[in-house]
């Protein structure tokens, strides 16, 4: 994992103010310079803002509040006066139950607002977590899905590298084959630099050329190969084009004719091939 991906996953819990405080000056280092950063970590900001005031307040249920304001009612209330002294006891009795009721009526409410605040404060951080975990499955999905395509990739990679070992123990063992016969092709004035091997079995007419420094061919040609047998036209062999660095390889079938060749070419010709030649060569040699 890049350190430009670490920081992207610390976005999150800087917005939620849960990183230590060495991740959040490390982060914020990084966000001087990465505008990339900076935006994602404004929208999970405003996420977070969002859920903050997303909970509504939580009303007690109606029964509750009726039940409460009942017992309120039947609080007992201050007697008639019989005289100044019973008055001024009631007084104060009725003021000692005026003080209860005020101690006790507005205890609902009290009780109503730190109630409404635990919901309120319960609601804001359960879905802080919801927001928080889907974030979190949200990094593990990508990461599953960059880690599949990289599996792809390698399992591609694997079966490409095993096919060209496969081709290359073939071709060793027809190289090694007791039927096998080599030639060596050089290059012309056309292409002083370029040369090439054909190995073909004289037997079954399997043919294998491998050429080097050959320039691109132009556009709408290509390369063939010819097998030219004394006293008779030359037979025309595969085509083939080159890489960039002027490589190539080609896999032919001899015509049972031109297998008793002496002499193998390469000419520059229209894509596709002709039957007789009609490009200059680029490649000359003699069987051996």
């Amino acid at each position: 994992m890049s350190r430009h991906e670490e920081y992207k996953e610390m976005l999150v819990p800087h917005a939620l103010g849960a990183l230590e405080p060495d991740e959040a000056r490390s982060l914020e280092e990084h966000l001087e310079q990465c505008a990339e950063c900076r935006d994602e970590l404004d929208s999970w900001q405003e996420t977070a803002a969002t859920l903050a005031y997303a909970a509504d307040a939580a009303e007690p249920r109606a029964e509750l509040r009726a039940r409460i304001i009942e017992q309120a009612r039947k609080l007992p209330q201050s007697a008639s006066n019989n005289s100044e002294r019973q008055r001024d006891a009631l007084e104060i009795g009725a003021n000692k139950d005026s003080a209860t009721r005020s101690n006790v009526i507005p205890m609902p409410i009290a009780s109503r607002s730190a109630w409404s605040s635990a919901q309120r404060f319960g609601a804001i951080a359960a879905s802080l977590i919801i927001a928080a975990l889907a974030i979190a499955l949200v990094i593990q999905w990508q990461r599953t899905n960059t880690m599949e395509a990289e599996l792809a990739r390698l399992s591609r990679q694997n079966n490409e590298t095993q096919q060209e070992l496969a081709q290359l123990r073939d071709e060793n063992q027809f190289l090694a084959s007791p039927n096998a016969r080599l030639a060596s092709l050089s290059g012309t004035e056309m292409a002083k630099d370029a040369r090439a091997r054909l190995a073909y079995d004289h037997n079954t007419g399997r043919a294998m050329l491998i050429a080097d420094g050959l320039p691109p061919a132009p556009a709408g040609k290509a390369y063939q190969l010819w097998f030219i047998v004394e006293g008779k036209p030359p037979m025309p062999g595969g085509v083939f084009t080159t890489d960039a660095q002027g490589r190539a390889e080609l896999h032919d079938q001899m015509p049972p004719e031109g297998r008793n060749a002496g002499i193998f070419a390469v000419t520059l010709e229209r894509a596709g091939g002709v039957p007789p030649p009609e490009g200059k060569a680029f490649l000359q040699g003699k069987a051996s």
